[in-house]
């Protein structure tokens, strides 16, 4: 059974999505899964989803991801909606309709479900933040493991058989001190793990974050990876983008 690398929240950061890709071939995984946001905020939307859709991978439909492709920003702030618009300016049709035929939760090889933000109302765009937003989403989750990213912050969600929700944070701390944390999955609990943000980091770190779930030994290793952040900073100011995009990759939130 393979590894497998979960990605999520890319938003056209191709100097990010590049370095997390190389440290996922050290990793040695043999497959590829993302959970949507591959376009908006950065520079290189029309890059990363060639990237992505050239990994003939498992993905899900992100809120910027639907946004884009439906040319409805409203829902948006307006620094979200200047760069959606411009997003949509630099991609082609065919890009677009890849886009808006995205399914918004799959289930991988019978393994594990994925969702961008969660399965209890994947159209809503619900952010989960803590174990109380967990728990609706609990009562849709029929796998014991599901993958999500939108909030950009990695956690770990756990349910029991009698579906009392918890937040698991003793991995948190080898995570920040060392780049990566890995954890066992018990059985008997169900477990709903954000994978936090390859391109736009917000948990005060401002490297990219992504999973490896090893299949074998059912484990879950989340990595933190240094990338060239000033090149990134620079090309979303080169292409006319606000300040402020730039301005948070360095401050990672």
């Amino acid at each position: 059974m393979p590894r497998i690398a979960i990605i999520s929240d890319i938003h056209g950061n191709l100097h990010a999505l590049c370095a997390v890709m190389e440290d996922v071939q050290a990793e040695m995984c043999s497959e590829v899964v993302c959970l949507g946001d591959v376009v908006g905020y950065c520079a290189y939307p029309r890059e990363c989803l060639d990237y992505i859709r050239s990994l003939n991978c498992h993905v899900v439909k992100g809120n910027h991801d639907e946004e884009v492709a439906r040319e409805d920003f409203c829902r948006m702030n307006a620094v979200a909606r200047a760069a959606l618009k411009w997003t949509r300016e630099q991609l082609d049709e065919d890009q677009l309709n890849w886009l808006s035929r995205l399914q918004y939760q799959r289930v991988v090889s019978s393994l594990f479900t994925i969702v961008h933000s969660s399965l209890d109302f994947p159209k809503a765009w619900n952010y989960i933040f803590n174990a109380n937003d967990a728990k609706a989403h609990f009562m849709r989750q029929f796998s014991p493991l599901c993958f999500h990213g939108h909030t950009h912050d990695p956690k770990v969600f756990t349910c029991t058989r009698d579906y009392q929700v918890g937040e698991y944070v003793d991995f948190l701390g080898d995570m920040y001190e060392h780049g990566r944390a890995e954890f066992r999955l018990e059985e008997g609990i169900k477990y709903f793990i954000n994978v936090g943000s390859v391109g736009q980091p917000r948990d005060r770190d401002n490297r990219a974050c992504y999973a490896v779930y090893d299949t074998d030994t059912r484990t879950v290793t989340i990595k933190r990876v240094p990338y060239d952040i000033e090149a990134a900073q620079q090309a979303i100011l080169a292409v006319g983008l606000p300040e402020y995009l730039a301005e948070r990759l360095a401050n990672g939130c």
